[in-house]
C-alpha cells in the first residue's frame, strides 16, 4: 500500500477528502520525526513505540576490491510493536 492508496482508505474513513487525509499523513509524520530528532521516543499506545538508536560508526571492507572505508556514526529508529498489534497481526 502506497501513500495515495493509503490517503484514499483513510479519506473514506474519515468522510473527508483526499487533500485532508494527505495533510493529515503529512503532518503525522512530521511530528514523529521532529520528536525523534529532538531524542525522544514517541509512544503510540496500543500501537508501539519509536525510538532513537545511535548506531556506532565502524570499518567495513569492499568485498570487490578489499579496501577498507569507514562509516560513521548516525541516530536511526527503532520500532516496537504493541502486543495488541502482534495479536491482530497474528490473527487467523
Amino acid at each position: 500500500m502506497n501513500k495515495n492508496s493509503f490517503a484514499k482508505e483513510l479519506a473514506n474513513r474519515l468522510n473527508c477528502s483526499n487533500v485532508v487525509a494527505k495533510k493529515i499523513i503529512r503532518e503525522y509524520n512530521n511530528l514523529i520525526v521532529d520528536k525523534i530528532q529532538e531524542g525522544y521516543s514517541v509512544k503510540l499506545q496500543y500501537f508501539g513505540v519509536f525510538s532513537p538508536y545511535m548506531r556506532e560508526g565502524r570499518d567495513v571492507r569492499n568485498p570487490q576490491n578489499g579496501d577498507v572505508c569507514k562509516i560513521s556514526s548516525r541516530i536511526t529508529i527503532k520500532f516496537k510493536p504493541s502486543e495488541c498489534v502482534l495479536k491482530k497481526v497474528n490473527e487467523e
